[in-house]
């Protein structure tokens, strides 16, 4: 191979030949001239050989960087002939390696700009590669919805541990009002399915109830779906009834995240509550320590205090029971969650009961209820220690998408980019090596 056909194959032409070629150094611009091969040109309607060549129609080409040259451009020579099988017509012979949808580019550069738009935006690959940025979108779309239809999940995925959370999508007016009461505003969601083996999502599919979820798991075999032994969600009971329904072999795992916010919540009930009759007794030294700016050193299991503050904090429980208690009771159920085993963990819930029982603060018996209730999930939280913490991670990863697109108003757009970025539908997982000089097609 020459270095004529070298050139060729780089730019993902085929059946051409490399006539003659400009640089400018100065614009890192190469422009080459390329014309069809005569003896390997067929008739775009019958496929029979063209030899009666009548002339030949240029056309420009986009193709990828070649070294240095970040700009390069093909003046692509089209044979033009006459066919004897269509009756004397005149025809044209196919162009093998130009982008059936982008004819304005080749093959090899339509897939180096998808293989940039994996990692960076559509605006940087077009600044890049100096060419319209609407283009690129146009193409990445393509491209992402193409390889969806190769799309399908590892033979070796370990699904035993997986996880599902929703992230917001968009907020748009309600134009769909009923009454002037009715909501303003309607909040979308899109809710991802997580592999917790393999931190990466699999499936999404749009809103944040039952049937947001089920349609996730759908995309999963029943035999694969009977292989995942936990599940991490937050309290979403629609997601609850989704994973009971379809994943009969699943322990949901509920997540200690939630779980400690929830705690946090009711004991900022609490303080608040405090904090109210502080001010009616015109306790100022109460009021203070209570007020909203302290609620974290209140809250917080191991805080970093100065002997001062210590004192304080410790002037406070002395004065205030239900603070004392509160705070007992808060870090009590942090070490309940901590446990290792399930004897250990049931015989530290039944004392943390006895805590909230003792202390006859409404909100932690309202708070011990829901425990209660989700005793069993707080269980499979001990046993596999999962919980939801790689979906919140994905959660963010997709919201800094989001900004880097300036947000997204179509949701399929949305949930292909967030496989692409954050998934399996990309060039790491599908092979697309041969993308630069042919397009499949699916079996």
């Amino acid at each position: 191979m020459d270095c004529s056909d070298l050139i060729i194959d780089s730019i993902g032409l085929q059946d051409v030949v490399l006539q003659s070629f400009k640089t400018d150094k100065s614009t890192l611009t190469c422009e080459l001239w390329v014309q069809q091969k005569k003896d390997t040109c067929v008739c775009e309607s019958c496929g029979f050989s063209l030899k009666n060549v009548k002339d030949y129609r240029i056309r420009k080409l986009k193709a990828p960087p070649l070294g240095a040259y970040k700009e390069v451009i093909v003046h692509y020579r089209r044979l033009r002939a006459v066919c004897d099988m269509c009756s004397g017509q005149l025809r044209m012979s196919p162009m093998k390696g130009v982008h059936p949808q982008f004819s304005n580019m080749t093959l090899a550069m339509a897939e180096v700009a998808g293989l940039l738009m994996e990692e960076l935006t559509c605006e940087a690959t077009s600044r890049y590669f100096r060419t319209n940025s609407k283009t690129m979108w146009d193409l990445d779309q393509w491209r992402m919805r193409h390889m969806k239809k190769f799309y399908k999940l590892p033979d070796d995925l370990n699904v035993s541990h997986m996880s599902a959370d929703e992230v917001h999508f968009r907020t748009i007016v309600n134009t769909q009002r009923n009454s002037p009461f009715s909501e303003r505003w309607t909040t979308q969601y899109i809710t991802s399915l997580v592999c917790s083996k393999l931190s990466k999502v699999i499936a999404t599919a749009g809103g944040r109830d039952a049937m947001a979820l089920a349609n996730c798991l759908k995309t999963l075999s029943k035999k694969t779906r009977d292989q995942i032994i936990y599940f991490a969600l937050d309290m979403n009971a629609g997601y609850f009834r989704a994973v009971s329904k379809l994943c009969p072999n699943a322990e949901i795992a509920v997540d200690r995240f939630h779980l400690v916010q929830n705690l946090n919540e009711t004991f900022n009930t609490l303080r608040k509550d405090e904090f109210r009759l502080a001010k009616k007794r015109n306790d100022s030294f109460q009021a203070g320590m209570l007020e909203g700016g302290r609620r974290f050193i209140l809250m917080e299991r191991n805080p970093n205090l100065s002997i001062e503050e210590q004192n304080l904090l410790g002037k406070l429980k002395m004065l205030n029971t239900n603070i004392n208690a509160g705070m007992l009771i808060v870090d009590y159920f942090h070490k309940v969650l901590d446990e290792k085993t399930l004897p250990n963990f049931r015989k530290s819930l039944a004392q943390w009961y006895y805590l909230v029982r003792e202390s006859g603060i409404k909100v932690f018996k309202q708070f011990a209820q829901k425990i209660r209730k989700y005793r069993l999930n707080i269980q499979a939280y001990i046993k596999s220690n999962l919980t939801t913490a790689i979906s919140e991670g994905i959660n963010n990863k997709i919201k800094v998408l989001k900004r880097m697109g300036y947000g997204y108003s179509n949701q399929e757009s949305f949930e292909l980019k967030i496989l692409q970025r954050c998934g399996l539908l990309n060039s790491s997982h599908i092979d697309t090596t041969g993308w630069h000089w042919h397009i499949p097609h699916p079996q």
